[in-house]
């Protein structure tokens, strides 16, 4: 992919997306790109991401320019660096979906005659000059990220659905059919269901017939190595951990009977090609507002009621209660029901 870093000034029709979090945050950005592009096709939308999620619009037809803050290394060198590179530009609009200071400062930066995040951004009330509210607990993430375009694109023209595009030139060596994605791993430890469930339901899945392919991150590796201790000579199982791009891995998801994933990134890239997905949700609850969006998605929750269930906004890296029964209470039933229903439909 490259990056252009060239002179233009007053451009009115080019747009700038800030969103440098997670994967699965900068994918729930994707229907604003799509609803921009439905109400002005030649308009030139641009967005600045981190290194991660820049993978993610290789070939994007609908991305003119894509702009990387690298955070991992001399984190605040870059920042002045992406802020000056970007001042070279004349945008209609800057919506920063972010809400750290950080972000905030390049928003503000920018030359720019409308400015646009939400009213919980740090200052927002200083860089921005059109607020919404962000509700969280109440809507879909991704309808809160629309609320940023209110006064941009009319509603009609707005897409509700994340999408993203996998170019011809991505190509990987798929599982033998029928096959399951499984996605054991998450950031955070209490959004993971705890590993032996999940060995539980790899093995059901291949007593049924199914070849598992293992999903994952460089930095799920060494989790990894602790599944795969009960896997080393199975036949049936396929690990892609660390070895995929991230359009890869929607290759992979594309074609795949359906996906089990935590409330995490994988469940977003899954809704982003409309593939099936099956999203297991720990400590954290759907009304949060992740909930899978393809045409088949299933939401799994624990199987009894849990009274410090949420326990955050978030996911902890230890329970606080050094129990983790949210992470303990499924049963192999509820978990291959999703695949029961996708048998029934087909």
């Amino acid at each position: 992919m490259s990056y252009n870093f060239f002179f233009v000034f007053n451009k009115s029709n080019k747009y700038l997306l800030i969103q440098t979090a997670s994967i699965g945050d900068v994918v729930l950005i994707s229907p604003v790109i799509e609803s921009i592009h439905n109400y002005e096709p030649q308009s030139d939308i641009c967005i600045l991401t981190n290194t991660r999620g820049a993978e993610l619009f290789h070939k994007h037809p609908f991305i003119k320019d894509v702009f990387v803050w690298n955070k991992k290394k001399n984190k605040y060198k870059n920042l002045l660096k992406i802020i000056k590179d970007l001042r070279k530009y004349k945008f209609k609009a800057v919506i920063n979906f972010q809400r750290h200071l950080s972000t905030a400062l390049i928003m503000g930066s920018m030359h720019s005659d409308k400015k646009i995040t939400f009213k919980q951004s740090t200052f927002s009330w200083l860089f921005a000059n059109e607020r919404f509210e962000h509700e969280w607990n109440k809507k879909h993430e991704v309808d809160r990220n629309l609320t940023l375009i209110r006064n941009i694109v009319p509603e009609e023209y707005q897409v509700r659905k994340p999408k993203l595009y996998i170019p011809d030139d991505i190509h990987v060596d798929l599982p033998p059919s029928p096959y399951v994605c499984l996605s054991p791993y998450s950031l955070w430890y209490t959004k993971q269901m705890v590993v032996w469930r999940w060995i539980d339901l790899c093995e059901n899945l291949i007593k049924l017939g199914y070849n598992v392919a293992i999903l994952g991150g460089n930095e799920d590796v060494k989790k990894n190595n602790l599944f795969f201790k009960k896997f080393k000579i199975n036949d049936h199982l396929y690990d892609f951990v660390g070895k995929l791009s991230l359009l890869e891995t929607l290759y992979v998801i594309s074609n795949a009977i359906i996906t089990y994933s935590n409330d995490s990134a994988i469940t977003h890239l899954a809704s982003s090609v409309n593939a099936p997905i099956a999203t297991i949700f720990c400590s954290t609850v759907p009304s949060f507002g992740f909930t899978p969006l393809s045409d088949n998605s299933f939401i799994i929750e624990p199987n009894i009621e849990i009274l410090c269930r949420p326990c955050g906004m978030h996911g902890h890296q230890k329970c606080p209660k050094d129990l983790f029964i949210c992470g303990n209470s499924f049963i192999i039933e509820q978990l291959l029901e999703p695949l029961k229903k996708l048998s029934l439909h087909e």
